[in-house]
């Protein structure tokens, strides 16, 4: 058809008559149409097509990362700027690195708490006129703390830019944390930990996470928390955090959208240069202890269904030399729905809704864990799978058809990753708080697609040893208990329903 443009999605493979993949790439974002690819294609009418033969795929598009604009305010706070002025819109990610992980194991959650509370109140607004501030501007403004970082987003149009800095600048420099807003979110908190003690499938996470990384490293928490700990977190203890972590020379600001240079220095002059430096603790990698092998371990829940179960191992830092290789290797055991994990346990056997697998990458080593939810009566069944499928990535090189599937369906994904200007500062954070080359999106296409079968079998041999992991399984222990110790895997350890030994 002449001078039409297909319209598709970057995760499907489609074929319409008379318009060419490989010829023209359109994908709308906020911040309007960026184009990947070639022209426009033959105007001559399309030839018929052959329907019995699947569609050819076009070659996965590239991504080149927009300009930026780098600056750093005396105050020690970091800017990077990317203009984008298709559309009205901004978008404000500010990192405070140091997150979850930046506390003793003992005080998990505290990050958490502090994010929270920010927009709680400060010295000049209370939390209602906050709020109420933000919804007059039509903004959206959040706060939240992850492993890595704890992180401020805004997002606003661009004409109430200004005033949306100036509520953005006062959560940021001003919060008073009043005693009864923090005993409210902290309430909430609480009540958010003792409802999800009755889900076997958070169960089974902090009990992989306990067994894997011990009761001293903070990985071996919850980042939200326990009961015990987050009933002592104190005031003074929120105050600290915020004063060690939360100043300017520990921060790093990303503003993408309509806005240039010189307006964005114009509105941080008059709000955020004033804000506080500080001298804030170093982080200390924790020792990660020995791992029990030969062992599953069993959270009781008396009369579920359903077993939850985790399959892993402690894995790698976000920094590893290995993530393209590791992530097109996860891609086919679990990353996806075609993955060799979702086949085996859903399609083929039937035993789950859903089954997958990832490597948790964190400033310091995360997990790598393969996970689902099964049916009680096939739980050993499951575990047999999980183990017979992760052995296979080490014993066998992965067929190039599958290969070039996996590969193929992590390229076409990333362009979608840009689509709008909040999707620009997401990946300008990951880039900046890990440390990451500024060309990382540049030559991730090529970088994913160079991957071969004896690369990733290495890794899996040196990442997946079966022999190193861990199996965690969250159930009804009465009827999956003497099928796993069948097994003979190895020993099995009952661990207690905490919600039952709480007295909850």
């Amino acid at each position: 058809m002449k001078g039409v443009t297909c319209m598709v999605g970057l995760t499907m493979a489609v074929s319409l008559a008379g318009c060419s993949l490989g010829m023209s790439y359109s994908q709308e974002g906020d911040q309007g149409s960026i184009s990947l690819g070639g022209g426009v294609g033959d105007p001559s009418p399309a030839p018929s097509l052959d329907r019995s033969l699947p569609p050819e795929v076009a070659p996965p598009p590239g991504v080149t990362l927009p300009d930026q604009v780098r600056f750093t305010l005396d105050n020690g706070l970091r800017v990077v700027l990317v203009e984008r002025h298709r559309v009205p819109m901004v978008a404000v990610r500010i990192l405070i690195p140091g997150g979850g992980g930046a506390v003793e194991a003992h005080q998990a959650g505290l990050a958490v708490l502090t994010a929270e509370m920010l927009d709680e109140g400060t010295t000049t607004r209370s939390a209602m006129e906050i709020a109420e501030g933000v919804e007059r501007l039509g903004a959206s403004l959040r706060s939240s703390a992850g492993w890595d970082a704890s992180t401020v987003s805004l997002r606003v149009v661009k004409p109430r830019v200004k005033g949306a800095f100036e509520i953005l600048s006062d959560v940021l420099m001003n919060p008073s944390f009043p005693e009864e807003e923090l005993e409210r979110v902290r309430r909430e908190q609480l009540d958010w930990i003792l409802q999800s003690m009755d889900e076997p499938s958070v169960l089974a996470n902090n009990a992989f996470a306990n067994v894997l990384f011990g009761e001293e490293h903070i990985y071996g928490q919850p980042l939200g928390g326990t009961r015990t700990g987050v009933e002592a977190l104190t005031r003074e203890a929120v105050t600290t955090f915020y004063r060690d972590r939360y100043v300017a020379n520990n921060s790093i600001m990303i503003v993408v959208g309509d806005i240039d240079e010189e307006e964005t220095r114009e509105l941080l002059d008059g709000t955020l240069a004033a804000w506080q430096t500080g001298s804030p603790r170093s982080l200390v990698r924790p020792r990660a202890p020995d791992v029990p092998s030969a062992t599953i371990f069993v959270v009781d829940k008396p009369g579920a269904a359903q077993s939850e179960i985790r399959v892993g191992r402690i894995g790698v830092d976000r920094g590893t030399e290995d993530y393209f290789g590791l992530t097109v290797l996860n891609t086919v055991l679990g990353g996806s729905f075609t993955s060799r994990l979702n086949m085996k346990l859903r399609e083929e056997k039937g035993y789950t809704y859903g089954a997958g697998s990832f490597f948790d990458m964190r400033l310091w080593e995360g997990p790598f864990v393969a996970r689902s939810g099964v049916q009680s009566e096939v739980t050993d069944s499951a575990v047999v799978d999980f183990m017979r499928e992760i052995r296979r990535m080490s014993e066998e090189e992965i067929p190039e058809e599958e290969l070039t599937r996996g590969r193929n369906y992590l390229a076409l994904r990333l362009p979608q990753q840009f689509e709008s200007v909040s999707d620009i500062a997401s990946r300008l954070s990951e880039l900046l708080l890990y440390g990451l080359p500024e060309d990382f999106y540049d030559v991730y296409v090529d970088r994913v697609l160079e991957t071969e079968a004896a690369g990733i079998q290495a890794l899996a041999k040196r990442h997946l040893d079966p022999e190193d992991m861990v199996i965690v399984v969250a159930g009804d222990r009465a009827t999956i208990e003497e099928p796993l110790r069948r097994l003979g895997i190895g020993e099995v350890v009952i661990i207690p329903d905490p919600e039952r030994d709480s007295g909850s």
